[in-house]
């Protein structure tokens, strides 16, 4: 005994699993796809790591090499041998009262071009 199925609706039938197909492959190519890019995405991102790591040991070196420049101990050796820099003496220091004493000031000393330039413009 078989039944008796109309054509239209087998074609209905066809083409509805066609569509079902198509719409199954479509979206196994987008998980492929998107797999894909994640696995380059995780790529880049331990490659990024690794780079901000050795970005991170170089600064570490580098802040630890301005730390031995800056250290007092080797400033001041510097300064003694190539500047002649040596520490204050107490002889060397003195009060604000006695800064006018020790250091007059000098009177200014006219411009001799100035002169000239205001002989020049007289008629």
């Amino acid at each position: 005994m078989s039944v008796y199925v109309p054509s239209h609706i087998r074609a209905a039938r066809r083409m509805s699993a066609f569509i079902l197909f198509v719409i199954g492959v479509s979206l196994m190519v987008g998980l492929y796809y998107v797999k894909t890019r994640a696995q380059s995405a995780r790529k880049d991102v331990v490659r990024l790591e690794r780079l901000i790591a050795e970005e991170e040991a170089a600064l570490q070196v580098l802040r630890a090499e301005i730390a031995f420049l800056e250290g007092p101990e080797r400033l001041k050796a510097y300064g003694e041998q190539q500047l002649g820099l040596a520490p204050i003496a107490v002889k060397n220091v003195i009060s604000l009262n006695d800064i006018a004493g020790r250091f007059p000031l000098a009177e200014p000393q006219k411009d001799s071009l100035a002169e000239s330039l205001t002989q020049a413009e007289r008629p």
